[in-house]
């Protein structure tokens, strides 16, 4: 089976799923947070929570910074200066204890790990989603306007294909 539809699986035939759809702006990291924090407790999957927030606030963070829309379309929505408003949908599930995670962006450019120097503070997201991930892959979305970045977090015991 090819690996993202293996990965995407989880998100499209869950026992649980929840999506939110987020301005792209430097709330959205956090709005993410929260709202994972609250799904996963409520679906009683605390014990995979510290890694799904920390996957979540990368590729949410990465999605503001870089998933932007390369060119203004029209007929977007538009902030009081006419400017594009990009957004992020996030999209949790859940399904025989795998926590599917997908951040859905703007930009069709495939998310690219970087080589941070020692003293930078940023460029080590996708390091860290590599670490805290079982699996993570990237497609771009089927209407061709953006990437979908998919991530799997499971406990020990559960079944996982790639």
């Amino acid at each position: 089976m090819d690996r993202i539809e293996s990965l995407g699986s989880v998100i499209s035939a869950p026992e649980h799923q929840k999506s939110l759809t987020l301005a792209a702006n430097d709330m959205a990291p956090g709005r993410a947070r929260s709202f994972t924090r609250e799904a996963l407790t409520a679906w009683g999957v605390e014990d995979l929570l510290d890694q799904a927030v920390l996957i979540v606030s990368e590729l949410t963070t990465n999605a503001e910074r870089h998933g932007r829309t390369p060119e203004a379309r029209p007929g977007r929505p538009s902030r009081t200066g006419g400017e594009p408003v990009d957004e992020i949908t996030l999209t949790l599930a859940l399904q025989a204890g795998v926590v599917g995670i997908e951040v859905e962006d703007s930009s069709p450019e495939p998310p690219v790990p970087q080589i941070a120097s020692l003293y930078a503070t940023s460029g080590r997201g996708l390091h860290l989603v590599s670490a805290a991930a079982d699996a993570w892959a990237t497609c771009p979305k089927e209407d061709g306007r953006g990437k979908r970045v998919i991530a799997l977090v499971r406990r020990p015991e559960s079944p996982i294909t790639s």
